[in-house]
Order: C-alpha cells, then sequence, then structure tokens
C-alpha cells in the first residue's frame, strides 16, 4: 500500500475496521488515523458488533473471509441492529463475485487486495457522504410527516374530529380512499396527512390535478410513454404512477377524468401494473391510490359519466370533508393559525381584530370555504394600517358594504347581452381558481365543454 497524503476531518468521523489479521487491522488503522478519521479495530465479527453498539461508529470496513463469523455474517447482524451503517466489504482478487454478493445483501462497496491508500479513502469518503446524504433525506422525511401530519389539521368542530378519527383508523391500511368535499375545503392537505399518517411515509406522495392536465396528456402523465409511441414522444417518460411507488399516488378532482382513461386507470389499479403507452411490457407497481373531488361521483355513476367499477374501487373508504359553514367552531382557530401566516409572510407582527371584525368573520357563510378565509386574512393583514384589523379592511363580499360598485348595475347600464355577461362570469370564475376548468365548471354547474363554449369569443 503506498502512502496518501493526510487530510484533516473536525467532525472526526469513526470507522470501525474488521479483521482477523491484526497486521491487517493496525496497517488500516495507521491510513485512516492519518487521514483525520478515528479508527477502531476489531478481531472478530461478534467483537465488531459489541463496538457497534457502543460507538455508533459512521463506517464499517470488514474482511470478507474470517474465522468464526464471516463477513457475509456481520451484514446480515448489522442489518438487523445498524441498517443506516454503511458497510465496506475487503476481498481478494480471486472472490469479487462473492463481493458482488455482499452488496446485494447491502454493503455500500467493496475493494479487492492489493489496494492503494488513495483507494480505500475515496470510498470511506463516498460512504460518509452517502451515510450524510440518507441522514438528510431522512430528516426531511421526518420534518415533512411533522408538517404534513393529522396533528397539522387545525379543527376542534365535532364533524372534523369524528373525520379524523376516522382518517387514523385507515391511515397504515393500503385500502384506496376517496375525499368528497366542497372545493376550498383542504381535500389535499387531509390527503398528505393520510399519506405522512400512514406506513408509506418515506416514500413519495405525488399529487395530480386531473383537471389540470390536456386531455391529450393526461394517459402520457400517468402511465408513461416509450420513445416514438407519438409524434412529441422523442424519449421513454416514466408514468406518475411508477414515480409514486412505495408511496401515494393522489388523483384530485378524479371526477374530471375521461371515460377511456378511467378505464385505464381502472386495470392498473387491480392488477397493480402499469403499460406505457407505445411499450410492450409492463411494470409492477406498488401505491394506494387516494383520490379526492368536489363532484358528486355518485350521481355522475347514475348519469354514466363515471365508471361504477372504478367509482367502486377508489371509494372502499369515503371521507367527507364537511364545509366551513358547518363547523363554525373551527373558524377561530383557524382565524388565528392565518393571522400569524399572513403576518410573518409581510414581515409584521400578526395584527389583532376589532370585537366588529371578529363578529363578521365569524358569521360569514364562506362559499369559497378555508381557501377564501385564507384570502381574506391575507388582504386584510396587507392592507390594514395599525396594529388591528377593521371592517373596513376586509373584502367587501364580506361585510356587505354597498358603497362598493354594484357590478350587475353597471352591466345593465351598458345594455350588455346576456351571453357576454355569463361569458365574463366565466372569466372571473376561472381565474379565480388558478385556471382549473374543472373546479371553475363545477362552481358554475356546467360541464367541462360547456363552459370552454362560453369562454370562446363569438365570431
Amino acid at each position: 500500500m503506498d502512502p496518501v497524503s493526510s487530510g484533516t476531518h473536525s467532525d472526526q468521523a469513526i470507522v470501525l475496521v474488521v479483521d482477523d489479521d491484526h497486521d491487517m487491522v493496525a496497517a488500516l488503522g495507521d491510513i485512516l488515523r492519518e487521514a483525520g478519521y478515528r479508527p477502531l479495530s476489531a478481531h472478530s465479527g461478534n467483537e465488531a458488533l459489541a463496538i457497534v453498539a457502543r460507538e455508533s461508529p459512521d463506517v464499517l470496513i470488514s474482511d470478507l473471509r474470517m474465522a468464526g463469523m464471516s463477513g457475509h455474517g456481520l451484514q446480515a447482524e448489522l442489518k438487523r441492529i445498524a441498517p443506516d451503517l454503511p458497510v465496506i466489504i475487503i476481498t481478494a482478487f480471486g472472490s469479487i463475485q462473492t463481493a458482488v454478493e455482499s452488496m446485494k445483501l447491502g454493503a455500500f462497496d467493496y475493494i479487492t487486495k492489493p489496494f492503494s491508500n488513495s483507494e480505500l479513502l475515496l470510498i470511506v469518503s463516498r460512504a460518509l457522504e452517502n451515510r450524510a446524504l440518507r441522514s438528510e433525506v431522512k430528516r426531511l422525511r421526518i420534518e415533512l410527516a411533522r408538517n404534513h401530519g393529522l396533528e397539522n389539521i387545525i379543527a376542534s368542530s365535532p364533524k372534523m374530529t369524528a373525520m379524523l378519527s376516522k382518517l387514523a383508523q385507515v391511515a397504515d391500511s393500503n385500502v384506496s380512499v376517496l375525499i368528497t368535499g366542497e372545493s376550498g375545503t383542504g381535500k389535499d392537505l387531509l390527503a398528505r396527512a393520510l399519506h405522512f399518517q400512514s406506513a408509506r411515509h418515506s416514500g413519495p406522495f405525488v399529487p395530480v390535478n386531473c383537471a389540470a392536465i390536456p386531455e391529450s396528456l393526461i394517459e402520457s402523465e400517468l402511465f408513461g410513454h416509450a420513445r416514438g409511441a407519438f409524434t412529441d414522444a422523442k424519449q421513454n417518460k416514466v408514468g406518475l404512477f411508477v414515480a409514486a411507488s412505495h408511496g401515494t399516488l393522489f388523483l384530485d378532482e378524479i371526477g374530471e377524468m375521461l371515460p377511456t382513461v378511467q378505464a385505464k386507470l381502472l386495470r392498473v389499479i387491480e392488477d397493480k401494473k402499469v403499460r406505457p403507452l407505445g411499450a410492450t411490457g409492463e411494470t409492477t407497481v406498488d401505491v394506494r391510490v387516494i383520490a379526492a373531488t368536489n363532484a358528486d361521483l355518485e350521481k355522475a355513476v347514475a348519469d354514466g359519466r363515471f365508471r361504477s367499477d372504478l367509482f367502486y374501487r377508489i371509494a372502499t373508504v369515503t371521507m367527507a370533508v364537511p364545509p366551513l359553514r358547518d363547523r363554525p367552531e373551527d373558524i377561530p382557530l383557524l382565524i388565528k393559525h392565518f393571522l400569524m401566516r399572513a403576518g410573518a409572510e409581510a414581515g409584521k407582527p400578526p395584527p389583532n381584530l376589532d370585537a366588529e371584525t371578529t363578529d363578521l368573520l365569524t358569521h360569514y357563510r364562506w362559499p369559497g370555504n378555508i381557501r377564501e378565509l385564507q384570502n381574506a386574512i391575507q388582504q386584510a393583514v396587507i392592507l390594514c394600517s395599525g396594529p388591528q384589523i377593521t371592517r373596513a379592511d376586509l373584502p367587501s363580499r364580506i361585510t356587505g358594504d354597498h358603497h362598493a360598485p354594484n357590478h350587475l348595475e353597471e352591466l345593465a347600464s351598458r345594455r350588455m347581452p346576456l351571453e357576454e355577461v355569463e361569458r365574463q362570469y366565466a372569466r372571473a370564475v376561472l381565474a379565480s381558481v388558478n385556471n382549473h376548468r374543472g373546479e371553475a365548471a363545477a362552481i358554475l354547474g356546467v360541464d367541462r365543454k360547456t363552459l370552454t363554449r362560453k369562454l370562446e369569443d363569438p365570431d
């Protein structure tokens, strides 16, 4: 082994060397110490396990062939007691195939004798980087679970409390869940809470707005496509089902899905296999499906607009989110939450509400539900000039103040045709829901084709 220039590691990463050859252990210890690591030594698998339990090393280097417990036997025990510990296997050149088997058992890497000091230190450095990256991913997942867990759902009303209790009961199962409710009630937050409360919390949560994806692309987005499947398919594309493997796929506004896509979705959910457009083979997927809708899917089934077999498949468990007007006990809690958030975003302390403003907000019907409440608070925090929000800071639709322009009278004075009034109103509704056509159509009480026709300018 050739000399290597020494480096420094301020965190003094601990590297445990395991080999029944005392000279090899001593030599590796010298190399690691000179490079700035803190080496520990063990001469058997059992001794190594005791040191791992006591010292929690950052990396373990083990010979493959040892008297007593082999390197493979040590790996099996480490997988049980220290699954995140990266293991580097040392093997002779003639045993590379056995080292590859170690990789299959979970080893980070292997190195063959004879090796250079720089080669060894490079692998140790990569193992430490990998461990740090895995730790960061784990930390972020824990933070995500904490930020999106059930405890972050703001509710004290009996209806919401009962629904959250039901959600907790089904979280750990793999059954499909259908979340229903008006626009703005927080169905997406509940879907995320369901995911992060489940055993799949370490897997991906992939949200899909079925109404926002163009009809021509929805199938490719969900299932993927092979290169050449259609004119613009210049390379293979992984679909969202595969992207959500070992996690949760959230199909928002599922009621807007085309019947042809509904049939393929049903087949994927039942068979747990995806065939990308233009591909001949299938990919097995392990995905939990959570769907949401603000439409009446049972009526859609009765009208023939939604497949009954798909409905019963996705609605194994159904959760109906009550509108905000039916949970008045939650309004003060939500106001306080949005005041603090809006204040932080505006860079100033959260203002207070005077008695009149509090009464207005509490007794307003909130047709736009939580989303409307959040927007109203954000506007009030921005517009208020002092430490207290007053009636004047609220939107006129909430206060009912009539000094605001009466748009219907204005349109009438301009002798505007009804068709143009409908067009302008449809565009305003569409803009208010961030151009989600499915949501706008539901608010207007029309289907998407009718909405598209109303939006078109006359010839």
